[in-house]
């Protein structure tokens, strides 16, 4: 067995309150092998998005690691932890976080700038992901232009193009409209079998986890195997 793209171990989240302590996940274990195309479903308010947050170093877990190809990613400084995430992890948000002032070009390729890479090379390489997701008809326009499908698909484009070694992804269809969902889901599937993407979904529908090769329960702030 390859060594896991990502590997959570024993990871605690606790939010304490001077009246209130409340732990959200509770000794989370997950190991995510290269090309995995996993889901992680519960009920909204279960902490799937915590759990999400912390894999993608978005947030820090009160204890325990995580491990992204290898490296300990809460073990790396702080100031460093952004450029390693640009680098390695592509995020695909439910409200998407297009920038309203800038194309469909422009957002896709701002990962690529951010990392350094020059406009010229940023925006070939946007272009290509674009074209490969058949998506080449909105390069001009701006989000407040697009339909929620549009931005959807734009929010992955954007994930994939520093070609990270994991995709995470928060409620995918949460404000789509049953085609729409549809059409993004092929999408993820079919990234997920052509390209071998790993891709790690969290989500309160049953539907879109169905399409998932690993299906995986959040419980009382611990993963369970779907069967549970």
């Amino acid at each position: 067995m390859n060594k896991p793209v990502l590997d959570a171990q024993s990871v605690w989240r606790v939010f304490e309150t001077s009246t209130e302590r409340l732990e959200v996940l509770k000794g989370v274990d997950l190991s995510v092998q290269p090309g995995e195309f996993v889901a992680i479903v519960g009920p909204s308010g279960t902490g799937k998005s915590t759990l999400l947050h912390i894999l993608g170093g978005l947030d820090r877990p009160t204890k325990g690691r995580v491990l992204l190809d290898s490296l300990d990613i809460f073990g790396y400084p702080k100031s460093r932890l952004p450029e390693l995430r640009n680098q390695k992890v592509g995020f695909v948000f439910q409200f998407h976080h297009l920038l309203a002032e800038f194309t469909v070009l422009e957002n896709v390729a701002m990962p690529m700038l951010i990392a350094g890479v020059s406009k010229h090379e940023a925006f070939i390489r946007a272009r290509q992901v674009l074209e490969e997701m058949q998506f080449t008809n909105r390069l001009d326009h701006r989000p407040a232009e697009l339909s929620g499908g549009e931005k959807s698909k734009a929010a992955v484009a954007r994930a994939l193009v520093n070609e990270p070694a994991v995709i995470l992804i928060d409620e995918p269809t949460g404000n789509l409209d049953t085609a729409s969902s549809k059409t993004l889901l092929d999408l993820l599937v079919s990234l997920n079998q052509k390209r071998s993407m790993t891709i790690v979904v969290v989500t309160h529908n049953q539907a879109v986890a169905e399409r998932a090769g690993r299906r995986l329960v959040l419980f009382d702030g611990r993963l369970h195997d779907e069967k549970m």
